[in-house]
């Protein structure tokens, strides 16, 4: 059956998702989240985009992603994951395929999907009871929009700046929105375990 086409248009936002071949982890020790981390900075400075949302867990990865030329998502994230899987080789003396399949990328194309989206990338961590507090994750957007903490990778989701007129009060709202448990996450789950 042949592959659907992407969606691709300029300064589009996709959600971005890939898993580890065969479901094996792709990240074990904190040098392997930095890497991959400084993979996707590295695109993103060459290919002009802007991380709005991330959580790399331990076999797959999640990102909300705008993107200046849509033609240039596939060689962006080319560029992403065969930075890390030759690392990822290296470090471990592996052969064969890093990533389960080409990457997945549903273009968030109505505007109040896109703090949505983030909230259920950032939850994963929760879901897979990898950590009770969403923004205690460290791997993960979160402690940016929910505690404030630096970080150069993320660019605020324009949507963010409307929930309160002080950082304390938005990152008190996004706190609170974050815990909200989605309706529908196990269908998503569901939906994208078979993509």
């Amino acid at each position: 059956m042949p592959r659907k086409p992407r969606e691709l248009v300029d300064n589009g936002i996709y959600h971005i998702f890939n898993r580890g071949n065969d479901r094996r982890n792709l990240f074990a020790t904190d040098i392997d989240y930095r890497r991959f981390l400084q993979q996707l900075q590295a695109g993103l400075v060459h290919y002009g985009g802007a991380l709005y949302h991330y959580c790399l867990m331990p076999n797959h990865f999640h990102f909300l992603l705008k993107i200046e030329k849509g033609n240039d998502l596939a060689a962006f994230m080319h560029q992403t994951q065969l930075g890390y899987a030759r690392y990822f080789k290296k470090t471990r003396a592996y052969a064969g395929h890093v990533f389960q399949e080409r990457f997945r990328s549903p273009r968030i194309a109505q505007e109040s999907y896109h703090l949505q989206c983030g909230r259920y990338i950032e939850r994963n961590p929760v879901e897979a009871r990898l950590a009770i507090d969403a923004s205690a994750y460290p791997y993960s957007s979160a402690p940016f929009y929910a505690r404030g903490i630096a970080n150069p990778l993320v660019t605020p989701n324009p949507y963010y700046s409307q929930m309160g007129d002080s950082d304390s009060k938005r990152q008190s709202q996004y706190h609170e929105f974050l815990a909200l448990e989605e309706p529908y996450t196990s269908l998503i789950n569901h939906q994208l375990s078979k993509a």
